[in-house]
């Protein structure tokens, strides 16, 4: 079929529509809405009423007129935009297309999550004295997760919505107990101490729990059973203490990465900005800092509190839009996010990482962002982060030329 031809074909048929659209709307009729459409009928042949539409008058036949013609132009000229004969693709190929994209998407979620797990694992097991009792018992095993990051699937069917729903390790940390214990990514874990798992979210619950347990007075390995190219294993896995945050993907493709107190989550875009693992450490680091400080606890209490004052403001007419309650977390943010740079450094130096050039990565947000090199009230400027963390280098350097042991300054 030429293409003038498709293009003539598909105006007559859009034309046809808005004409049967607009006589119902504008030229009236006697009969009821319920006979109208198929919807009209569900929705009014209970009512007790009968609901009619007005008969015409002139002034609505004319705009009525007016209005057809402005559709019928537009509409012809939207159905003839593209002249191209483009060729055709069926659902089929699509499908294949759509399965090989989430196929390559899979392969770089689990990479990520691998890398997430060796930059981290020095982090975690280093710093032990200044995570304080912000501890656990880890393995060094990144379970897979269906997470944020694959909200974006929701169009799926819900039986090819697999990505992070079984039991499948995603990343082993290098030098953890899970690495030691031979356990390899791609593995799929069948039973943890002698229960079996249904999906990842049940198997994390299951290694938490067991690993839970090594804070009390268990000495005795978890039992795993995996399955690994059709072959079943059995694994016994010590795990050791830790400092306590679940490392994981956060979908989209921002620069940024947040911590809930619990958990850290570091967005794709950061492993595209980052130009050294070293910088990727210093961003998990960062928000490391936030989780064993407490930070978001007292940013959350802070809120609250602000909250009560316009709950009071409120009580007396005076109407605040919840700006009091903004301001509280956010004028003592800017507090915890220098502080949270320069404990960083020092948990990167007890980890062994070179933290040389981190602070370049503020150039280089400044030249992609230049609203980051003025004052904001959240977050310091990236010129004022630059120059703390050189400073805070300094600091650290001088200690390990006195031989000192490498903790943060406290007032």
């Amino acid at each position: 079929m030429s293409s003038i031809r498709r293009c003539y074909l598909t105006c007559i048929r859009r034309i046809k529509s808005v004409l049967s659209f607009l006589y119902t709307i504008f030229a009236g009729t006697s009969r009821p809405i319920g006979q109208i459409t198929q919807k009209g009928v569900s929705l009014f042949r209970s009512s007790p009423q009968r609901l009619r539409m007005r008969q015409p008058n002139q002034h609505r036949l004319l705009t009525g007129c007016k209005i057809l013609c402005f559709l019928g132009i537009s509409y012809v000229l939207a159905s003839c935009a593209v002249v191209s004969d483009l060729p055709e693709i069926s659902d089929h190929e699509i499908q294949q297309e759509v399965k090989k994209q989430l196929e390559l998407a899979e392969r770089t979620i689990v990479e990520r999550t691998q890398k997430l797990a060796d930059l981290s694992w020095p982090l975690l097991v280093n710093n032990l004295e200044m995570c304080g009792n912000f501890v656990r018992h880890r393995t060094g095993l990144w379970m897979s997760r269906k997470s944020s990051i694959l909200a974006n699937l929701s169009w799926l069917p819900e039986d090819e919505q697999t990505i992070g729903k079984d039991p499948i390790v995603w990343g082993v940390a290098v030098d953890s107990p899970a690495a030691h214990a031979g356990i390899e990514a791609g593995d799929y874990i069948l039973e943890i101490d002698s229960e079996r798992t249904t999906s990842s979210a049940n198997a994390r619950r299951l290694l938490a729990s067991s690993s839970k347990e090594f804070s009390g007075d268990r000495k005795e390995p978890i039992q795993l059973l995996i399955q690994r190219a059709g072959e079943r294993q059995r694994i016994e896995l010590m795990p050791v203490l830790a400092c306590r945050s679940e490392i994981s993907l956060a979908g989209g493709t921002r620069i940024n990465a947040y911590a809930t107190g619990k958990h850290i989550k570091i967005f794709n875009g950061i492993f595209t900005f980052v130009e050294s693992d070293e910088e990727l450490q210093y961003v998990i680091a960062h928000e490391l800092a936030h989780n064993m400080s407490n930070h978001v606890v007292y940013a959350r209490a802070r809120g609250v509190v602000g909250v009560f004052v316009d709950l009071i403001a409120l009580r007396w007419k005076v109407w605040t839009n919840g700006s009091v309650g903004q301001l509280s977390v956010h004028a003592f943010a800017k507090p915890y996010e220098v502080e949270a740079d320069y404990l960083a450094l020092y948990l990167m130096a007890n980890a062994g990482i070179d933290s040389t050039g981190v602070e370049n990565l503020w150039r280089r947000l400044a030249s992609e962002d230049i609203s980051s090199i003025g004052w904001i009230l959240s977050h310091p400027s990236s010129p004022e982060r630059f120059v703390q963390l050189q400073k805070t280098r300094e600091e650290i350097e001088a200690k390990q030329r006195r031989n000192e042991k490498l903790l943060p300054e406290r007032k």
